[in-house]
Parts: C-alpha cells; structure tokens; sequence
C-alpha cells in the first residue's frame, strides 16, 4: 500500500499540478481490553469487542489544475482477521468565482458549527467527535453557492444531488441554507434543511469571547423528526431469540440536540473546556436497562437443551448496534484540561465524560509531540460506573492506541 502511494506522490509533481502536492503517511496501532463480565461479551466472537487491531494510511493531497484532491489508502488489520484494504475518495471538488459568488461542485467535507465534543448543528456531514483519534472525514457529493460579505456569508448547499432517500442519513439528498455573522466580538450562526427522511431541521450557534482567555458558545437544533434504533425484543419477555435482525430504525417527531459550553486559557498554554450537551436521538437509562435484561435472558438460555448457542450470540451481537452511537445517553457533561506549547513540546491532555442519567464515565488520557513532518499521539481511555450504566455495559474496559504521522 505505502509503495503504491509513493509511486503516485512522486508522478504528481509535474505541468499543471504545481507544488501543492503532500503524502501523509500513518501507523495507528490500537490496543483493547475486554471487559469479561459485560453480558455483551459473550458475542466478542463476532463484534470485535476486545480484539487489537492496527491502521496504516497513507493519504494524497494534491491541487491538480485548481481541482482540491484528498484521497487515502486504508489498511486495517483486527486480531484474528483478515486485512481489510479499502480506497477512499475524501475530497475531489472545484471552487470558482462566478459574479462576486463563490459556486463549488464536486465532494467535500461539510462539518459546522462550535463545539468541541458535540455538534449539534452538522446537519449534512455528523462526525463522532469522541473518536480516540481521527484521521481526514470523506466528504459529501455537494453543490454549493456563497456570498461573502464584511461581517456575513450565506452558504446554499444541494448534498447528495443524485440521490433519495439512504441508509446512512448522511448520504440523504438534502438542501442546506447556513447564515454566519460577526458582532463584534461574538460569531452568530444558523442553519436550516429539509430532507425526506428528517423533514425540517433549523438550529442557531454561537461562540463570545467574554474577556481575556475566556470563550462561551452554545448551539442548539430543532428536528422535525429523528430516529433511533431500537431492539424490538427489548422490555418485553415473550419472546427472546429472533431469526433475523431485531434492531430497526425507528422515526420519533420533535427531536432537540443542545450544546453550552465555555473554554479558558491561559498565557501559559493551558486550557480548560467544559461542555453539556442533550441529544433525544441518543438512548435514555431505561432503554438500556431493558436491552442488558434482555441480553442477560439470553445468556441464560445456554443453560437450556436444544437452544443454539450461535443463535443466542447472533442476537447479542445484533444488540451491540447500540453502542455505534455518537452519544450513548441524552445527558452529558464533559471537563477537559490540555495544555498546546510552542513547537517540539508534549503537549498532554485529560478529560472526563459523565453521563449524569446512570452515572457512567469515559475517561481520556492523551499526548502529542510535533516536530516539523513528524507527529506522535498516545492515549489510553477507560470507561467506568454503576454496572447498570451504558458505559460499564460496554464489553470493552480500556483501549489505548500511538499514532504515528510523517508528511511529505
């Protein structure tokens, strides 16, 4: 894989494409440790719960006749799997000047909006913004207009022209309008589209710098409607074992995400952030507590004759689908102190998540070293609390991962 994108990156540089052309390259090892007493991790066979697993990347930039290119070569090997190699197109899109307005064509990331673990107002691109580490998003196929002005700009993006109505909501055919204004000392944004599958969504942000070192923002989005998947057979006790897949996407109506938050920092290169934020399309503490219930009913039938154990595995896992969400709970709190020095310095950073609801907690400790083309991370997460918490459900109790970057 390396090879092959060396080979591009070195035929790049020629008429036409200019000097705007750089290879990353990256080594992401990442270790995991189970969490044997889960009732989820009788299915680790099958998730990957547990298993240690390593990325390599090498990811093109280039600027080829004014056409911006991102594209990554990806290979992720898992314990006890097989590699699995993937290419992805991040970014191929063009940008010009039309009368004053600025028109793009062609696939582009779209993420919006303030805050820092949570973005309620990335209503065309949602990006996980607790990953441990996260490398280039690939983009959305868009058409776009804007117009700047001053203090303002106005942003109509058409996502996903070709398209209806998809699995993934991102890949949705939508119309976005966004609106930025600056006042003095405070940014204003705000947002509406319209999709099929959410109706109307309109949400507001904004982020004042309230004196020295000091930053407040808020944002919040109003859905028309939202969904969530649902384990059909949780909370009821007829049946335990189903032949095909229980968890469906439901449709719920009025849904709400909010975010307050506010950073400081000092002259020293500290930082402190605190944030909370609600999402109704996350699980509530009773929709977990039915759903480990119901996991632990079907654990207990491998004690019974005549019962499959694949069976009973399968639907466990399928119940694992849960945990793929960006918010596991509606309520959360987040403090994080990190500190950004001057280049060739470590710079550690530690943050706790609590989830008020249950009392579970995620908490991450990192590092990171620069120093010219090269970049070092490290971190280590736990996750804790009550063992009814959504957190303390999950068949994983720690995960630690180094990221090696070199660009060129």
């Amino acid at each position: 894989m390396w090879r092959r994108l060396l080979i591009v990156g070195a035929l790049l540089p020629l008429p036409g494409y200019g000097e705007d052309v750089a290879v990353t390259l990256r080594a992401i090892p990442e270790y995991h440790g189970a969490r044997s007493d889960s009732p989820f991790a009788a299915a680790d066979d099958l998730t990957g719960f547990g298993r240690n697993q390593a990325t390599g990347e090498a990811e093109l930039r280039a600027k080829p006749f004014d056409v911006n290119l991102v594209s990554t070569l990806r290979t992720t090997v898992a314990e006890d799997s097989k590699p699995d190699n993937e290419i992805i197109l991040n970014e191929l899109y063009y940008d010009t000047q039309v009368a004053g307005q600025r028109i793009g064509l062609g696939k582009k990331i779209m993420s919006w909006d303030v805050g820092f673990a949570f973005r309620p107002l990335d209503v065309i691109q949602q990006e996980n913004r607790r990953a441990l580490f996260t490398t280039t998003l690939e983009g959305i196929p868009q058409v776009s207009w804007e117009r700047f002005g001053a203090d303002d700009a106005w942003m109509v993006v058409l996502a996903n022209p070709g398209n209806s109505s998809e699995d993934e909501p991102q890949d949705d055919r939508s119309l976005a309008v966004k609106y930025y204004r600056r006042a003095e000392q405070t940014d204003l944004h705000a947002v509406a589209r319209i999709s099929q599958r959410y109706r109307w969504e309109t949400g507001a942000a904004f982020s004042r710098v309230t004196g020295e070192g000091t930053e407040l923002h808020a944002s919040v989005l109003y859905q028309r409607r939202y969904e969530k998947q649902i384990n059909l057979l949780a909370g009821q006790s007829a049946v335990l074992l189903a032949a095909t897949d229980p968890v469906v996407t439901l449709t719920y109506e009025n849904g709400v995400k909010a975010l307050l938050g506010f950073t400081w920092t000092g002259e020293s290169g500290w930082s402190l952030l605190g944030e909370a934020w609600y999402d109704d399309s996350a699980y509530t503490h009773a929709q977990w507590t039915a759903l480990a219930d119901l996991t632990r009913a079907q654990s207990a039938l491998q004690s019974m004759p005549g019962v499959p154990v694949s069976a009973i595995q399968g639907n466990i896992a399928w119940s694992t689908q849960y945990f793929d969400q960006p918010n596991l709970l509606r309520e959360n709190l987040l403090l994080r102190l990190s500190h950004r020095g001057e280049s060739r310095s470590i710079d550690p950073a530690l943050d706790i998540l609590v989830t008020p609801e249950d009392g579970g907690w995620v908490a991450t400790a990192s590092a990171r070293y620069e120093a010219d083309r090269f970049r070092l991370d490290a971190g280590y997460r736990s996750y804790g609390g009550p063992k009814s918490a959504a957190y303390r459900l999950l068949p994983e109790e720690s995960v630690a991962f180094v990221a090696l970057q070199y660009s060129f």
